[in-house]
């Protein structure tokens, strides 16, 4: 072999060998998002929860965040996963009648779980498998559904009794670096504590329980975490949907005190009334609630201020009745046999109780507990596409609005 030959090889060994030092020095950051649902600050504040802590005291947490209108489950989690505000993904309650589909939508669409044409929008996951990473979701509303032709590489069907334990020993192996699939992203998502203050309401014992089996849970993924040598590339996001607020029976508003229900359609009725007139009809009703406006707001659908973000969509129907905190709308039939809730949510988005909750811990985020200012729920798409180095499809969200949890704020 010639001198200039070995040289030149010696030089391409030199120059591979430094490109792989590089990559590896590199290596594809991770974000797992988990979401307990109905969970504030108020509970950790009251709690003894050293899991929750610990990981705030080693991360950055939120003031509070500001969840989407209407404050509901799904509309909620489809925002943080899409960037999107209601009126622009569609989700606009947890259950609601498409006129044009011809189809109802509860806590899902029912029978056709996969049916892309509810879901407005492109989530994080396909985000990810588009760009050439891999998702897995172990829980969250909409990720049974095919976007655009992709799902999650991993998925599970909704069950809520599946162990919280197994959830997170499936989550973490699929995305242990040395496993089968090797996620790069992930969901986890529990809703016990929203259950429980639904029953029983948000100041009882039975919610301070939740949260602690709660930072029980935590602890054992933080186990789990280390045991997979993941704490080196694991952002974990651990967030929230909406608040709650207490209700009262002496708090109700009755809806045929006010209108003749033979002149409507309610497509969901509290704490946001969604009311479509029958033909001819609209005006009336709008004026007698109008007319009689206490402890609540009514709007036409053309009117709702450009705050709410609902609007912009053929879903959302001519007469929106919105609430005060802790009311309920109502009918004398279903009130008399079915009673209250302790707590509810779904109220203004800006109101002090449907204030929700946000922090987070891995190498991206700041780690010294810092407390950051509050920022709106829209922007966490936008935040785990930088994390994870994607070009986020078009959203409403800021990167901006949310980069003071980073530990580089000034990183591009």
């Amino acid at each position: 072999m010639s001198t200039k030959r070995s040289i030149f090889l010696f030089l391409v060994s030199i120059v591979l060998m430094a490109a792989g030092c590089s990559s590896q020095g590199q290596e594809q950051p991770k974000v797992l998002l988990i979401s307990v649902d109905g969970f504030i600050n108020e509970y950790v504040d009251r709690n003894e929860t050293p899991n929750l802590d610990s990981f705030i005291n080693n991360g950055v947490v939120a003031e509070y965040m500001i969840p989407v209108f209407p404050t509901k489950t799904f509309p909620n989690h489809w925002t943080l996963v899409t960037g999107l505000y209601v009126e622009n993904h569609g989700i606009i309650t947890n259950s609601f009648y498409d006129y044009e589909l011809g189809a109802r939508f509860s806590y899902g669409p029912q029978g056709t779980p996969n049916d892309e044409r509810w879901w407005g929008g492109e989530p994080i996951w396909a985000t990810a498998e588009k760009q050439g990473l891999t998702a897995a979701t172990f829980f969250w509303p909409g990720s049974e559904a095919t976007i655009n032709g992709v799902q999650p590489t991993k998925w599970v069907q909704y069950d809520g009794g599946v162990p919280d334990s197994t959830r997170i020993d499936s989550l973490v192996a699929w995305m242990d670096p040395s496993g089968e699939v090797q996620a790069d992203f992930g969901t986890l998502y529990f809703s016990f504590v929203d259950s429980q203050g639904h029953a029983f309401g948000k100041n009882s014992d039975e919610v301070d329980e939740a949260v602690s089996d709660i930072d029980g849970i935590l602890g054992y993924l933080q186990e789990k975490v280390e045991e997979a040598g993941l704490e080196e590339s694991l952002n974990i996001i651990l967030l929230s949907d909406h608040g709650m607020s207490d209700l009262s029976e002496e708090r109700v508003i009755f809806l045929e005190d006010l209108i003749n229900l033979n002149d409507v359609e309610v497509m969901d009725w509290t704490p946001v009334g969604l009311i479509r007139p029958k033909e001819g009809k609209k005006e009336k009703v709008y004026q007698a609630l109008k007319e009689n406006e206490d402890n609540y707001t009514v709007y036409l659908k053309e009117n709702m201020p450009e705050r709410f973000h609902f609007k912009n969509h053929y879903r959302i129907p001519e007469i929106i009745m919105i609430t005060d905190p802790g009311y309920t709308i109502t009918n004398r039939s279903f009130f008399e046999t079915r009673g209250l809730l302790a707590a509810q949510h779904g109220f203004d988005n800006r109101a002090t109780d449907m204030r929700t909750f946000f922090a987070a811990n891995g190498p991206a985020f700041k780690d010294e507990g810092e407390v950051v200012a509050p920022f709106e729920s829209v922007h966490v798409y936008e935040l785990m596409n930088h994390i994870l180095k994607l070009n986020p499809a078009p959203n409403d969200g800021s990167l901006d609005s949310i980069r003071h949890v980073l530990a580089d704020p000034e990183l591009d």
